[in-house]
């Protein structure tokens, strides 16, 4: 058994969801950080990128690209997708690649993806979104975006055990 085999199984006999970080741990099990799809074919992978890198340009910060993202949709397709799901990315990739999307300039890229997005009868349209959520999820949960000086925090301000309940407007935290 390989790793990729003992991490899929250890997935399923625990229940884990597939999650943006268990996405992210897997793929930092698996990933020999080459830009090499396990699940995807080469063609499919060179849409991938393409597209992830229209949607998330490196500018000031990493772009999709620079945060492994299509490595991300990869393992995501392969290890956590329904074959319904599965089948809908792979006839959206395959559309672009019949309209050779990722030898066209970055203008004509973003008009191709604008008139999927926005053609409700187009081929892919339901991938697509897909393909976006695949996308944010794995660029913001990628390491290069979280060095990148993004910044969240989860409880704003310091924590204070003795403040009294007339500043908090009488809400304790511990009801």
């Amino acid at each position: 058994m390989n790793r990729r085999e003992a991490i899929k199984r250890t997935a399923l006999l625990f229940g884990v969801a597939a999650s943006p970080a268990t996405i992210t741990r897997a793929l930092a099990e698996m990933s020999d950080a080459n830009g090499t799809a396990y699940y995807l074919t080469s063609s499919q992978y060179k849409i991938a990128v393409a597209v992830a890198e229209r949607l998330l340009p490196a500018s000031d910060t990493p772009g999709a690209t620079d945060a492994g993202v299509a490595d991300y949709v990869d393992v995501a397709y392969g290890l956590f997708m329904s074959s319904d799901n599965q089948n809908s990315l792979r006839k959206g990739l395959a559309h672009l690649d019949r309209h050779e999307f990722d030898t066209k300039d970055g203008d004509k890229q973003d008009a191709v993806i604008r008139s999927i997005a926005e053609d409700n009868a187009a081929p892919g349209k339901n991938w697509l979104r897909q393909f976006r959520t695949l996308t944010f999820n794995g660029y913001f949960s990628s390491e290069a975006a979280a060095k990148s000086g993004f910044k969240w925090d989860p409880v704003p301000g310091g924590y204070d055990g003795k403040m009294p309940l007339a500043e908090t407007g009488g809400v304790s935290f511990f009801e």
